[in-house]
């Protein structure tokens, strides 16, 4: 649960409690969900609303206090992605660990940048409160604040909850991408006059701004496809606005020009039409004779083969931490 991560952009992953319930379309293939259902924790599943969350042990628990140690003695700050198996925000998250939680990073802070990202983002203030944290909590103890944004109406329903909150940074997470997503024009809340744009400081000189975005497609048995058109739009809007961008990886599905050769065996392809994807199968003659205005979207290429390549380059940037 700690030491060892693949995930590239964060040095360590650390998970206090381990269960959360599915809340958007982003969760449909929850690889935490699947991988907590098949080396089952006790005897109950822990995710569902009405679901016992599973505490950690003390000895995962002591694994933080040991990075930070490390990255002192080298002189270095690592990143820790806390709860990849849970959401630090949901309203049924063990409260003491939650607590427990915050001393923790308080305790560590000097040494760690702790990196939450929640699908709850609206939480965030409440529990706050509930906690008795001060308002200013995340940002002088180095914590990342991040959103899911699958799509473009989860964008307009969590990025503005992010904005309310300061923080060291706050980041997207647009993983999977399931549909194209604009950050320039979102609503602020319901009822409110006027607009927020996620990279524009001038409307709402108040909330800041979004200071990274992470992309990629789904990865697994059930991956949905990412659109390329997607991904470069999302590319485009962050070098426009001057924030840095990381492509994650393709996922299951990716354009024909990261296939190299193709298969020598009946490979299945996915179309974008009319708002869903459409699925087929070819055979290796059928994709020689492709013309280039009929060729498939995307192909299921697998994880590995599909790669991180977009627009003939890898990015992987990274935010600057404001002083």
């Amino acid at each position: 649960m700690g030491t060892k991560t693949g995930i590239e952009w964060t040095d360590h992953t650390f998970n206090p409690w381990i269960g959360c319930t599915k809340v958007s379309a982003g969760c449909a293939n929850c690889y935490a969900k699947t991988r907590d259902d098949r080396h089952m924790l006790g005897p109950v599943s822990h995710w569902g609303p009405s679901a016992p969350r599973h505490v950690t042990s003390a000895a995962n628990w002591r694994e933080p206090i040991r990075w930070a140690k490390a990255a002192r003695a080298a002189g270095r700050r690592d990143k820790v992605f806390c709860a990849s198996q849970a959401d630090i925000f949901e309203l049924e998250a063990p409260v003491a660990a939650r607590q427990a939680l915050w001393r923790l990073i308080g305790d560590t802070c000097d040494a760690l940048d702790w990196q939450l990202l929640t699908k709850r983002p609206e939480n965030i203030l409440p529990v706050m409160c509930d906690d008795n944290l001060n308002l200013g909590f995340f940002e002088p103890t180095h914590c990342w604040l991040g959103t899911s944004v699958e799509n473009q109406e989860a964008a307009e329903s969590r990025i503005p909850a992010l904005l309310e909150v300061d923080a060291a940074i706050r980041f997207l997470s647009c993983e999977p991408l399931l549909g194209p997503v604009s950050l320039g024009n979102l609503k602020y809340r319901p009822g409110a006059n006027g607009w927020l744009s996620a990279f524009n400081e001038t409307a709402w000189p108040d909330l800041g701004k979004i200071d990274w975005v992470i992309c990629g497609g789904e990865s697994g048995p059930g991956a949905r496809p990412m659109q390329e058109d997607w991904a470069l739009s999302l590319r485009d809007q962050c070098q426009d606005a001057g924030v840095p961008f990381f492509f994650k990886q393709w996922g299951e599905w990716a354009p024909g020009a990261c296939a190299g050769s193709m298969p020598s065996c009946t490979e299945r392809t996915a179309t974008w039409w009319d708002g869903r994807w459409l699925y087929d199968s070819l055979t290796p003659r059928q994709s020689e004779e492709l013309h280039r205005d009929d060729e498939p979207d995307v192909y299921r290429l697998g994880k590995k083969a599909a790669g991180a390549m977009l627009d003939g380059r890898e990015w992987k940037e990274f935010p600057t931490v404001r002083p």
